[in-house]
């Protein structure tokens, strides 16, 4: 595993890079990066060729000089696709991650060969603004991210750590402002339209301690064809939480 950097139309992209295969490309979910992929980076990388990416305003890549919405931060892996000349990948997101995953399936399906979205937020418009309602309570008065506590965590992961959240609140930090941007993005996207128009073999994985988690029987009806696992002991970010148990979730999806 390796830090890269890819030059894009949307600035200098960082990603963990490593293995070979078939392109697997990972994406983070809100206010973290590719670092959230490391508990299975390694297995992933004995069969594929993998690319973790930092999503645009995360991690190390660079900050946009606009605001972005969920089709940008698509075009944005699309680019990064072109430039390091990927025509087709199997795509893992978790979160927001899986929103541009699924976005990336209806809007180029042909570089999308099969799909994983973890902890995916369906949720509809109502529940969308009363999210982004709740979420804002987590920010100064300049939209910058506060730093959160243990108990915040709670639904995130099953078993937060002073380590963990020592962790979390730098990935916070380091975002800055883009957490807040993106929490926006997340609002304004109405995936609902998008479901039903994704045609590639996908699996929907959420942690049992996921406060999405009911919305798995949902995502399976809007997605013809879907299959789902539920991880024991898991929260919203289950490769974090129990990655022994997604690896085996997800090894016989690949096929």
């Amino acid at each position: 595993m390796e830090t890269r950097f890819a030059k894009t139309d949307f600035g200098r992209i960082s990603y963990l890079t490593g293995g070979q295969g078939k392109n697997l490309i990972l994406l983070h979910s809100l206010a973290v990066s590719a670092e959230s992929w490391k508990p299975v980076f390694e297995p992933l990388a004995s069969r594929f060729k993998v690319y973790a990416i930092d999503l645009p305003g995360h991690g190390d890549s660079d900050k946009p000089g606009k605001n972005y919405h969920i089709e940008d931060y698509t075009r944005s892996v699309f680019d990064f696709m072109d430039q390091l000349k990927i025509e087709r990948a199997i795509v893992c997101g978790t979160s927001v991650g899986a929103l541009i995953a699924v976005e990336m399936s209806v809007s180029d399906p042909a570089r999308v060969e099969r799909m994983i979205l973890t902890g995916c937020p369906v949720r509809d418009p109502w529940e969308r603004l009363d999210r982004l309602v709740f979420q804002s309570l987590s920010l100064d008065p300049q939209g910058s991210p506060r730093p959160v506590s243990l108990a915040d965590l709670g639904g995130s992961f099953a078993h937060p750590t002073e380590e963990l959240l020592h962790w979390f609140n730098q990935q916070r930090a380091k975002a800055g402002l883009w957490v807040k941007n993106m929490m926006i993005a997340i609002a304004l996207y109405d995936a609902f339209p998008k479901f039903p128009r994704v045609k590639c073999p996908t699996l929907i994985v959420y942690g049992n301690k996921d406060p999405l988690a009911p919305k798995e029987k949902e995502l399976l009806q809007r997605i013809k064809g879907s299959k789902s696992a539920v991880i024991p002991d898991a929260g919203h970010v289950t490769q974090m939480d129990q990655p022994q148990a997604f690896l085996k979730e997800v090894n016989p999806f690949w096929g």
